[in-house]
């Protein structure tokens, strides 16, 4: 089964690598989006606005820092988290 991780950076790097990425380069999960200079500052607004759409909400702005987009895996881990087991009822309460 595909974790929902896994579905979003597939599709990020979709994206990344149809729209973003010049001729001849491939972005896979762990390519370092700002060292190999792939993103200029529109770019990174683009990639913002990609991420929100995707997760269904909007990014923080104490969240917008350049280390929680260095790489597609990151951004998937990052604001993807797996999800928590669902707490036990409380039996007390019913």
């Amino acid at each position: 089964m595909i974790t929902r991780q896994e579905e979003f950076a597939r599709r990020m790097l979709v994206w990344l690598n149809e729209e973003v990425a010049p001729k001849g380069v491939r972005v896979d999960a762990d390519t370092p989006l700002f060292a190999t200079r792939l993103l200029d500052s529109l770019k990174v607004l683009e990639l913002i606005a990609f991420t929100e759409q995707e997760i269904g909400r909007p990014i923080p702005d104490s969240h917008i820092r350049m280390d929680n987009f260095q790489t597609v895996a990151r951004i998937a881990t990052g604001f993807l988290p797996l999800p928590l087991p669902l707490p036990l009822e409380d039996n007390a309460a019913a």
